[in-house]
């Protein structure tokens, strides 16, 4: 019996869609499966859309898709108890266009980019909670829903971080995700007329403003980093937070949030702000919660689903991942439909394309970034040492100036560093960066 489709996607969301997008351009009949009763509504991101894969299947997309505002500032900066340092980079060439960066809202891009698929040929179905992959032996040969096969030769899984259909499977051995390979992320979103946001954040129309914070001010032990960033009318701010590192230490997430919230820094950021939404996310840890494998016989695994979650302590990218490995997927798709076979020896083209297009080397090169990302002085000491430290430098106090030395010695002694540890974890930073 012939297949139902040339491919299956299962998850409509930045790597499904664009997967999807380009086997229909492709000719190819597909089918995009969605769990949520619209493609969206159950996707969350604390981060920024840097687009330019997406040029290569629509192009100058940023003038349809509903982005919130283009990224011209972005901040980063350490809290402590009640205060804050932070840098900022304000780039001129980001200003203009093509923008590099944008903020955006997941229910709204998401469901564009579904339209989108479905506009170029794809059968876009939502509201179906697939069961499992339809295995035959080692091949996977579509995907089960409500007890009925739906068979395609090639599957690419794009169904985010808490894969159901890979978790126990081949694909991943594990029955569940394993902590240390997993974060929580948690998002509010403030609503904020846009006038107010461009006078507080110093911006013009359109233009955008990004934080991300290093936040040393929660309970102890407990590890995270907290983001806002500007949309036309509100402002999302939320954490990410080190799950392990909650264990045992009775906090609760949605107390943690609010102590960001709340730290005098954040709060000014959200004054005479309305609270309209509130979501939580399991998110990837990049290379240590990567699959046994990105492609077997007959399926692929793309995005979060295959752990392209990008963060060195610095910087939050998974959007452009999720978009380029569900293009890279599709590629390869096509080519196995032009070849007549869609085994795993054909299919070993699409990790070829993830070490090609530099996705694999990304991670792979920062494999070690944990171990200093979840280093516990930098949520402890280190955002206390940097504020006294910059506090004692840009101080007027009356008394004679001190030397810089005397200054970061004093900075030491107040947050408990020793120099030793600033060695250590400064030579870690710059061979993991």
């Amino acid at each position: 019996m012939p297949d139902d489709f040339d491919a299956i996607v299962v998850g409509a969301g930045m790597a499904g869609c664009s997967a999807a997008i380009r086997l229909a351009q492709g000719g190819a009949n597909v089918l995009l499966l969605e769990r949520g009763s619209e493609a969206g509504v159950k996707n969350l991101s604390g981060g920024i859309l840097w687009g330019h894969d997406l040029d290569r299947i629509l192009p100058r997309w940023w003038h349809e898709m509903p982005v919130e505002r283009h990224i011209v500032r972005k901040r980063f900066g350490f809290l402590s108890a009640d205060s804050s340092v932070s840098f900022d980079v304000d780039d001129a060439a980001w200003r203009s266009e093509p923008y590099v960066a944008h903020s955006v809202l997941r229910a709204r891009t998401d469901a564009w980019l579904a339209k989108k698929a479905e506009e170029a040929g794809a059968t876009v179905v939502t509201g179906v909670p697939v069961e499992r992959l339809l295995w035959e032996g080692t091949r996977v040969h579509g995907v089960v829903q409500s007890g009925e096969p739906m068979t395609a030769p090639v599957t690419i899984i794009a169904d985010g971080a808490n894969s159901r259909l890979t978790l126990g499977t081949p694909i991943r051995p594990e029955p569940r995700l394993r902590s240390e390979a997993t974060e929580l992320g948690i998002k509010e979103v403030y609503r904020l007329d846009p006038a107010r946001i461009q006078e507080r954040f110093g911006l013009g129309p359109g233009e955008g403003h990004a934080e991300e914070w290093v936040a040393g001010h929660l309970p102890p032990g407990v590890m995270g980093g907290g983001f806002l960033y500007t949309n036309t009318d509100t402002i999302s701010v939320g954490l990410i937070l080190h799950i392990g590192s909650l264990f045992g230490k009775g906090a609760y997430s949605q107390e943690l949030v609010e102590q960001f919230r709340l730290h005098p820094t954040i709060a000014a950021r959200l004054r005479d702000a309305e609270l309209v939404e509130y979501g939580a996310k399991l998110i990837s840890s990049g290379w240590a919660s990567r699959p046994a494998a990105f492609h077997g016989d007959g399926w692929m695994v793309a995005g979060d689903a295959a752990g392209f979650v990008f963060s060195n302590g610095i910087v939050i990218q998974g959007m452009n991942y999720a978009v380029r490995t569900g293009l890279e997927a599709a590629e390869t798709a096509l080519a196995a439909k032009k070849a007549g076979a869609s085994n795993a020896a054909v299919l070993s083209e699409y990790t070829r394309r993830l070490e090609t297009t530099g996705v694999l080397s990304d991670f792979r090169d920062f494999e070690s970034m944990d171990r200093v990302k979840w280093n516990p002085r930098f949520y402890t000491v280190y955002p206390r040492f940097a504020v006294e430290l910059f506090h004692g430098l840009m101080t007027e106090t009356g008394a004679p100036k001190r030397h810089l030395r005397q200054v970061l010695r004093s900075a030491q002694r107040a947050a408990g560093v020793r120099t030793t540890s600033l060695l250590r974890d400064g030579v870690d930073l710059v061979r993991d960066l």
